[in-house]
This record gives C-alpha cells, structure tokens and sequence, in this order.
C-alpha cells in the first residue's frame, strides 16, 4: 500500500478505544499507566486519590507513575478531526442527493441563492443536534457504567441490590428517551416557526420621492404593515437632508409601487398615471394600503411617492439676511458649503443656492445680532430681495 493511499476506518470501530474507561468519553489529556492502561489526566487523578490502584486490572498505581501520552493525544485529534470531516460530508451528500432529485430534467443544476441559504443553515443545526444527541447517550452510557462500577451508588436510595440498579436503568432509559423526543419536538417547533413560506417573510423594498429626487434603500415591509409605516423612515431621511417634512398630504399625491421587474431610475409619473389601468406590474395605493395582501409585495419592489407632503424646501425662500431686518433676531442653522468653501451659509441659501452641493450643518440654533449669511456676502445668493 502507498504512503498517500487513504486508509478508510470507520469510526466505530476506534471508538472504543479512544474513550476513557472511568468517564466513558473520548480520552482528554491522556496518561499512560505502568500496566499499559490509559486514561484523562483528571479521571485516573481523582480516582487513585481513593482507591491506589488500576481501575481496569486492579494494578497498585500511585499518580506518579503517571506518563503523559502526547503522541496519542495527538493521534485523538486527527481522529476527532477526520471525524468531523465525515459529518460534514454526510450532510453534504444528504442535501446535494436531495437538490439531485428535486430538480428536473430540465432545470439547472446551479442551486439558488435560497437553496445555498437553506443548506448552510440546515448543515449547521443538524449537525450541532447530532453532537448534542451524541453528548446526550455518552452522558447515558457513562452513568450506568458507573452504576454497575459501583461508583455511582449515590443514585440509589436504600439498600443496593440489583433489582435498584435495574430501576435506576430504566430511569436513565426514559431520560434519555424523553430528552431525545423532548429535543427533537422543539427542533420541529422552531423551524415551523422560523422557516415560513416566501411570502409571509418580510421584505426589503426601496422608497423612491420624485420631486425631491430622493431614493431611500433598505426599507423592511412586514406582512402585516400599512403603507404609512414607512412615513417615519422617510421622516428621518428627509431630516438628514435638512429639509423637514411640515406636512402629509393624506388625502392628495401619488403612492404607486412597481414590481422588481418594472422599477426604474427616473419615473415620468403623469405618463405612468395615464397608462396605469393597463400596466400589471404596477399598482396605485393609499396610506391604509397593506402591500402585502393587496399589491403582493415582493422583495425588491420600489414603492414611488410624489406630492405626498410639503417640506420647508417647499416654502417661498427667503435669504435671512432680509429676514433680520424684517424680524429682529431667532434662532437659525448655519451650514458651511464645501465646493464653495463657504461657512455661515443659513438653511434657506444652503437649498436654493447650493443645490447638489456637498454641504454639512455649522452651527445649529445660532441666535445672531446681525443680518448674517455669507451667502450674500460671497455674491452667491439667487434668493435676497433685490
């Protein structure tokens, strides 16, 4: 046989020999006995500490005589390792045979986005459930060993014969049992409960204001929202632009929402709202409007919005520099303009004369004592009274 062949031992047939025989679990720090035994450093410590001697021959031991066994302890990793490699590839082929023969003849074999999605999920939490079932029948046979060993006769009340210990057996039989249907029922909960159909997951659509060219990405739609739910976000995101929404126009305004395959980077809304009534992918709503349920939302979608509110950028605007003089001083925000290196720019100039500008918030609430904007003092202003 060549050195790089690969030797293929199935696992249970190692098993046993990689396992302590005080803990019945897979040897941990092993130590090597004069009488050729191992065992974890912890188990054989604690138990020669009360009996002085070999647990499988019965040998006098003293700890030590102890020797560390660091090449099998490295010989357990690799087996632990390669171990886990297998479970690996059995989930692996488990879902890559259930992908085979779901698929038609004439379907691709590439597997979607949601199948990748699924499979890394699904990979994941069986194989923490087996490790978790595996844990659970280690635990099981390490408690009757001691049990039979003698060593666990603190779970026997009253005096210790054999028909106690196979009562206690029993016992340890129906835990096991329990636990396992126990587990296997919650992990059939929780997927029913995280694992819903398509279109009851909420989705992520994007908000799109025509008049004021804004596009806001990123907006979670649950199934049972309103389309109002979305006012708050487009509140927020017309704040970050300095240009405060005064009022919603509840009754006025156009509230259209385009599927994935119909949205675009500019929209002609008097056109769209002529042709509608002959456009399929495209629905018309009101704040009371459930996307879900009436417009069959999907992730994706492009809800537009035009006329729906009036905003301070809406209002006739007024240079503060003529304002002062009419009004005496109130608060204002300064702005400082970077493609013009201007600072001390107020909000009014800051939208009409430095439209498109990148632009950032100087001083908020500033009370001045005089007419101050340097707009007009750059010669940039378009809005001051003549």
């Amino acid at each position: 046989m060549g050195s790089k062949e690969r030797l293929l031992i199935p696992y249970d047939t190692i098993e046993d020999h990689i396992h302590c025989s005080i803990c019945l679990s897979v040897l941990r720090g092993a130590v090597l006995t004069p009488c050729g035994h191992r065992y974890c450093t912890k188990c054989i410590t604690e138990w020669v500490g009360r009996n002085h001697s070999c647990p499988c021959c019965n040998s006098t031991l003293q700890e030590t005589q102890f020797y560390c066994d660091v090449q099998f302890n490295g010989l357990v990793e690799a087996i632990l390792l390669e171990r886990d490699k297998a479970e690996q590839r059995y989930f692996d082929q488990i879902f890559n045979n259930v992908s085979e023969d779901s698929q038609d003849d004439n379907t691709s074999n590439t597997a979607s986005q949601f199948e990748k999605i699924l499979k890394k999920h699904l990979k994941s939490t069986l194989l923490s459930h087996q490790r978790y079932f595996n844990k659970l029948k280690e635990d099981f046979q390490r408690k009757v060993h001691l049990l039979d060993s003698g060593i666990g006769s603190e779970l026997i009340v009253g005096p210790e014969i054999e028909s106690e210990k196979d009562m206690v057996k029993s016992t340890l039989i129906k835990n096991l049992e329990e636990s396992e249907r126990l587990a296997a029922e919650a992990y059939d909960r929780h997927l029913a409960e995280h694992m819903p159909a398509l279109d009851l997951l909420p989705v992520e659509v994007t908000v799109y204001i025509a008049d004021k060219d804004l596009r806001i990405p990123n907006i979670v739609i649950k199934p049972a929202d309103k389309l109002a739910v979305i006012k708050p976000l487009i509140e927020t995101a017309m704040q970050n632009r300095c240009d405060e929404i005064l009022k919603w126009e509840n009754d006025s305004g156009v509230r259209l929402l385009f599927s994935p395959l119909s949205k675009q980077e500019q929209y002609d809304v008097r056109a769209i709202m002529e042709l509608l009534p002959s456009m399929e992918d495209v629905h018309q709503l009101s704040w009371d409007s459930s996307p879900f349920f009436q417009c069959n939302l999907r992730p994706g979608s492009e809800i537009v919005l035009k006329d729906v509110f009036k905003s301070q950028s809406d209002l006739p605007k007024r240079c503060f520099a003529n304002v002062f003089k009419e009004s005496g001083p109130q608060p204002v925000d300064y702005f400082s303009c970077d493609n013009c290196r201007v600072k001390w720019i107020c909000k009014s100039c800051i939208q009409c004369c430095h439209t498109g500008h990148k632009f950032s918030l100087f001083v908020s609430s500033h009370t001045p004592t005089w007419a101050c904007c340097y707009c007009p003092k750059k010669k940039l202003c378009k809005i001051q009274d003549k």
